[in-house]
Parts: structure tokens; sequence; C-alpha cells
């Protein structure tokens, strides 16, 4: 693992092309990502640094600080981090992370997070002190954990990430699950939904975002050069074969997709698995322009807030 760090061109606090985060502002802690899951689509950013190579951007807080000194009014929430990690196992990630989040909290701007990391300790206890003000999401596709060492070959184990649920939960956290990517014929089959779903309900979850794998050139050649297995890498790519391009929302680039029938016919047996244990799913709308124009819960649209001692929601903007 290679760390260095870089000084960030532009403003730290700005919203995503992405279309769930056209409208909160969202910030990046590093440039590069060290989990290396081998379908992720920064791969084909043209300032993506390698594998296990994150660049890490000094000062994020510092720097927030200034900008929302500028600001008429603050924003109402942050996410974190539309192409990176803020819980990756790097201590310079973490303690930016921390100071970051500390900064954003303690003046009432709210957090919003994806992760496939787990939340350190002193994190944990920050967002203890401002529940109201935290939510996040936690990437999880299959409990298989010999399928998610292959996949993502530096992501903490499965039962590592029911675990931090778990704490997160405990500590206040507001939580859902996102199950992204789906993979055709190796992460959606019943049984691995079934036993992914049960553990995720137990601890309490109600709600869980899903999208299918879509392929761009960067993320076919990762595949085929980290599944060593090249019966395992042509049941990923072959389901591809016969599909055409397709568009994710804000992004120039386009995508090849499994088939809108194929991913229709998977996603309404996911929901159909998902009911069986009281959980709501959303599809990704800003990859599957084709099926839904719905948001994908990256973010919770609103934040709640005690204001004097009534709760209100408060708009992102």
């Amino acid at each position: 693992m290679i760390v260095q760090w870089i000084d960030r061109k532009g403003k730290v606090l700005t919203p995503s092309n992405i279309r769930c985060l056209s409208e909160i502002p969202t910030v990046n802690l590093t440039n590069g990502c060290v989990h290396d899951c081998i379908y992720c689509y920064i791969r084909g950013y043209s300032q993506y640094p390698g594998e296990s190579i994150v660049q890490v951007y000094r000062d994020t807080a510092g720097k927030i600080a200034d900008e929302l000194k500028r600001k008429h009014k603050k924003p109402a929430t942050v996410y974190f981090s539309p192409s990176s990690d803020a819980f990756m196992p790097v201590p310079e990630v973490l303690d930016q992370a921390y100071q970051t989040m500390r900064l954003l909290l303690t003046r009432g701007v709210g957090v919003q997070f994806v992760t496939k990391g787990i939340v350190p300790n002193p994190i944990l206890k920050l967002f203890a002190q401002y529940p109201q003000l935290v939510s996040g999401q936690i990437g999880l596709c299959t409990t298989d954990d010999h399928l998610n060492a292959i996949l993502e070959p530096n992501v903490p184990t499965a039962s590592q990430r029911l675990a931090c649920m778990s704490q997160l939960m405990d500590h206040g956290v507001k939580l859902s699950l996102r199950v992204d990517p789906l993979i055709q014929g190796l992460t959606d089959s019943t049984s691995s939904l079934e036993d992914l779903f049960f553990n995720v309900a137990k601890l309490g979850i109600r709600h869980v975002s899903v999208s299918y794998l879509f392929l761009r050139p960067a993320i076919t050649r990762s595949i085929q050069q980290k599944l060593s297995d090249e019966s395992l890498s042509q049941r990923v790519l072959s389901a591809f074969s016969n599909t055409g391009d397709a568009r994710v929302s804000g992004q120039s680039i386009r995508a090849v997709s499994l088939p809108a029938t194929v991913r229709a016919s998977g996603y309404a047996r996911v929901n159909q698995i998902a009911r069986k244990y009281d959980l709501v799913t959303t599809l990704c709308g800003c990859k599957n322009l084709d099926l839904t124009s719905s948001h994908c819960r990256l973010t919770n649209l609103t934040v709640h807030a005690k204001s004097q001692n009534q709760e209100e929601q408060l708009h992102l903007w």
C-alpha cells in the first residue's frame, strides 16, 4: 500500500454528477482507494492513481471550515464519498475522516456516508453525540467470504461488516444496506440473497438499495486480469455478450448493462426475497434509467434536527 499526500485543486464541497447526489454537497477525502474492488468504476477515471495507491488530500477539515465561512447558508448535510471510502484501513484517511466529520457535526451539519470499511471507535463515539445528524449505508453484496475476497480483496469480511452495522445502530446511526453490484449468476442466487437479507434484518435494518453490475472498459480489463479462474471470469462477462450500451446518470462514459428484461426479472426476485424479511428495496435509478426514475437512497433526502423542542425536517439546501 502506498499513501501519498496531495493538495486539492478547487473547492472541497461540491455536488456530484451522479443524479442521486446532485442536490447535496459531497466530499472525497482521497483520490483512489485501497479496497481495490475489481468492479469499481473509479478504475476508469483519468486521475485514478492505480491499485493499492491512495492519495490523501491535505487539511480537508480546514478547507471546509473556510468554505463554510463564505456561505450565506450552511448545508444541512454532507455526503462521504462519491469516489472513495472515508473508512478504508489507512490511518491517514481515518484521521482526516474524524477531523472533517467532527468539524461538520459540531457546526450542526449532518454527515451521510457509504462504506465497505469498518467505522473505528473514535468516530463511533463522535456519531453517538449527534445521532440525529448521521446516517449511512454499508456496502455488502454477499455473505460468502471466499467470493468477497476475490471481488473485494482488501475489504473486511461479511461478519466484520455486519458487526459494524450493529455497532453503528447501537450508536444511534440511521443505517441501510447497499447491495451494489449484484452480479448475475454469482451473487444474486436465491440462497445467497436469503442469507444476506436474513442477517441484515436481524440487526433491525429495513431498507436496501440494489443495482446490477455494469461494465466499462477498465472494469472489464480488471475482471479479466483479477479473476484467475477463467471459468469464473467467463461466467461474469458472458452475461454481457449480447447487450447494448446504457447511459449511467451523470456520467459521460457509456457503460454496458445487462438487458433491461434480465435486470427487471432479477430485481423482481430480489424484491420478493426481501419482503420475506420485511425489507424494503429501492432500485438505483442512476444505473437503471431504462427501468426507473427513482432515487437509490444513497442519501436520506432529509435530515432531522431538534429545534425549539420540536423535531423538524431540514431540506438539504
